[in-house]
């Protein structure tokens, strides 16, 4: 029977205790080495600052009486902002630095010191912290992993640069291949140090040292060829592959010299460190890197920290049955047993629970064996993975917790097993990962943002289907960089419970999530602007502010079921002076047919950038062209928050039928104008993004790009801005030519007359 009564803090103090005691706090108060009081600290004076007030938490630095930090608990439905505040006021009394606030799922941090929250390498901590871990923060609200291990990831990529030559040149010729013959070695590595550490710690091994890295690291070539196939990969495939295919029965290394340079490079590292979180997490990140390094592997990764958020939002319970049916790597999963093992008491009987009874996994590809490696990596958790195609074999009402970041391009043969007669997957994943769920089952689904809004039919029959049984909790809108440097799709997360639909459904708009607004390979660095501090803060009230509306469902209903955020977006009273229209209103299409090599040809990723004006390169490829001509404009259709927006300023040109073609009609507004409104408008190229559909290559449909509304300004008020306009693009063109000849004569040519 459901709760009638609310739930209250109590219950929260449990979590919190249950969390406490796992990462290694002495919440016995009889216990004469506790180091954790509740509602009284420990010291008359202590108790006499607070004047009589009564914090939740006291954590004292071991064997002493000195509070390093507070804690202030709430009900799930309470503000957390507001407890944040509260232990903020009580810290203050007791000149105490660090602050929690918690709901036993969602925690915030401040530092009183540092005027801000907890930071660790860029990335806010959002959860609960050991005594080890919380001293780093008493003098700063930042720290950084130890530069040794800083250091070994940057070496950890050039070694998987070396091996991937190295194993190219062995006969390795797909790059998944290469990456999994790798991932074996990088996973023999790694748990011989996770075994070396238990040992240290007094734990028993889970594998004895005769089959770990030492045993074979100083052997000549050849001999670690025939220890590896010999002796430890039947130990590993004795002890992991009863679940299925984990670790092959050799290496796919032939040339005893690849062999040991490769183990020689791994034998110089210590890929995890006792005060570093590199033990669950490094295995993850070479991932990663290895993709931005190789590009040929052909997987987009979940950004950890939008992870962790969705496993925060969705909250696993110990019990449920969490299952991905696009798992890659598994980082979800990961996530997700991290979680509950940080939540539940760890008897023997638990332990057996979240090994073998908890994690689900499915992937189509070969990765799913790397998934299996990272989930023994983080603790096990890895039998009920398999490699297989989720959609051929649908689940009805098995498991209690889903969390997904599902392929967007992927077409399937399937979709008649869903009640869908279409070979695109998108709805098929969302129908599958609906009728997975039990009755009360939560999901964190991961979406690209066409789904959520385009007319086709199939889209709008799931948007119905999931709108009319499932009680949608919230729909986050992620800005297109989050995906960088892998992709700029635009994506949105859904957090759903399957059941009774509510009666309104939450929106949130993600400008920032702290990190740059960079597509660099070299990753984005963390910046200090982060909505999904505020998007947690406001997530089980979830109350409405300039980010996040709530939408009744009636409303969705009668518009086609639409679940973009910004289609429902309170507008303010726009303050400009000018009328605003469609642009399809105000220009012509030009859709004369051009021919093949007919003139300069413009192709999707030609055009070349050099402050936002545009120059074409000759390349006649394609079939389908248009023609363009002087005046027009032309902007692509595909990757359009590229800025692929161009004037043309020749008699005629070929272009590909990939541009949309057009030009103005002259007695509203000139074409130079209508060039400048839109090529330098960020507006105009968060639309598209908006707008845009698919992964890989991010489409825009010519009709949407047409329902972009513009000023309508005066000729006269025209004719005074355009020389304006000109005037400052001439000098972003000069100092970009000057920049590009500072760059390109920074060498003296004397320099290499030899050669190179």
């Amino acid at each position: 029977m459901p709760r009638q009564t609310k739930i209250q803090e109590t219950s929260t103090r449990k979590k919190v205790d249950l969390i406490l005691k796992n990462l290694g706090w002495i919440i016995d108060e009889e216990d004469r080495n506790c180091n954790v009081t509740t509602e009284s600290p420990k010291t008359r004076e202590q108790a006499k600052k607070l004047e009589r007030k009564k914090a939740d938490y006291f954590l004292y630095k071991s064997g002493t009486d000195r509070i390093i930090a507070l804690i202030e608990t709430k009900r799930p439905d309470e503000s957390i902002k507001d407890a944040l505040s509260q232990a903020i006021e009580y810290a203050e009394f007791l000149n105490v630095n660090i602050v929690f606030a918690t709901d036993g799922t969602i925690t915030q941090t401040y530092h009183l010191k540092g005027k801000s929250e907890l930071r660790k390498d860029g990335e806010f901590i959002g959860e609960l912290l050991s005594e080890k871990e919380l001293i780093k923060f008493i003098d700063s609200p930042e720290i950084e992993s130890p530069r040794a291990i800083q250091y070994t990831k940057q070496e950890l990529i050039k070694i998987f640069q070396r091996a991937n030559e190295l194993l190219r040149k062995d006969g390795l010729r797909e790059g998944i291949e290469r990456f999994t013959e790798f991932s074996n070695l990088l996973f023999m590595r790694m748990i011989s140090e996770i075994e070396d550490e238990r040992e240290q710690e007094g734990l028993p091994r889970r594998l004895e040292k005769r089959y770990c890295w030492d045993s074979f690291k100083g052997k000549d070539g050849q001999e670690i060829l025939d220890y590896i196939n010999d002796t430890i990969l039947p130990k590993l495939v004795n002890k992991y592959n009863g679940s299925g295919d984990v670790f092959q029965n050799e290496l796919n290394i032939k040339n005893p010299d690849t062999i040991k340079e490769i183990v020689d490079k791994l034998s110089k590292l210590n890929l995890i460190d006792i005060e570093s979180d590199v033990k669950g997490d490094a295995f993850e990140y070479f991932l990663k890197e290895s993709v931005t390094v190789g590009n040929d592997l052909g997987e987009y990764f979940t950004p950890r920290h939008i992870v962790k958020l969705i496993v925060r939002l969705v909250d696993p319970k110990f019990g449920d049955k969490v299952y991905d049916p696009c798992c890659g790597t598994g980082g979800f999963l990961i996530e997700a047993y991290k979680h509950l093992w940080n939540k539940c008491n760890h008897t023997s009987e638990n332990t057996q629970f979240l090994k073998e009874k908890t994690i689900y996994g499915r992937e189509i590809t070969g990765t799913a064996k790397i998934a299996k490696m990272n989930m023994i990596l983080a603790g096990d958790g890895h039998t009920n993975i398999k490699q297989m195609d989720s959609l051929e074999f649908p689940v009805k009402s098995r498991f209690g917790v889903v969390l997904t970041n599902f392929p967007f391009s992927q077409k399937t043969d399937y979709g008649t097993l869903y009640g869908f007669n279409t070979s695109d997957a998108n709805p098929i994943f969302i129908k599958h990962i609906i009728d997975s769920l039990e009755e009360g089952g939560r999901a964190g689904i991961i979406t690209f943002q066409g789904l959520l809004y385009d007319q086709i039919e199939t889209y709008k029959k799931i948007r119905q289907f999931l709108v009319e049984n499932c009680y949608v909790e919230g729909i986050i809108k992620l800005h297109n960089y989050v995906f960088q440097p892998y992709t700029s799709v635009n994506t949105s997360i859904i957090i759903l419970k399957k059941g009774k639909p509510a009666k309104n459904i939450w929106f949130f708009v993600v400008n920032e999530d702290g990190f740059e607004k960079t597509s660099s390979k070299k990753g984005r660095s963390p910046i200090e602007k982060n909505d999904l501090k505020m998007l947690e803060e406001v997530w089980a009230e979830k109350r409405n502010s300039e980010k996040s509306w709530a939408i009744d469902i009636q409303t969705i209903k009668s518009n086609s079921y639409i679940l973009n955020a910004e289609t429902y977006k309170p507008h303010k009273k726009s303050e400009s002076k000018f009328q605003l229209d469609v642009l399809s209103k105000h220009v012509d299409i030009i859709n004369e047919k051009g021919a093949k090599g007919k003139n300069r040809y413009v192709e999707i990723g030609d055009i070349e950038l050099d402050s936002k004006n545009y120059f074409y390169k000759e390349k006649p490829s394609v079939e389908s062209c248009k023609k363009a001509f002087l005046g027009n404009i032309i902007i692509s259709t595909v990757r359009p928050t590229r800025g692929a927006i161009s004037y043309i300023k020749e008699e005629e040109i070929t272009v590909s039928s990939a541009f949309l073609v057009i030009k103005s009609n002259e007695l509203v507004i000139t074409n130079r104008f209508l060039y400048f409104l839109l090529a330098f408008n960020n507006k105009f190229y968060t639309y598209m993004g908006d707008k845009a559909q698919g992964s890989t290559y991010p489409t825009i449909k010519e009709k949407e790009i047409l329902n972009f509304k513009i000023p309508l300004i005066s000729k006269e008020t025209q004719e005074q801005k355009l020389p304006i306009f000109e005037n400052r693009l001439k000098i972003i063109l000069d100092t970009s030519n000057s920049i590009k000849s500072l760059t390109d004569n920074l060498f003296d040519p004397f320099l290499f007359n030899g050669g190179y």
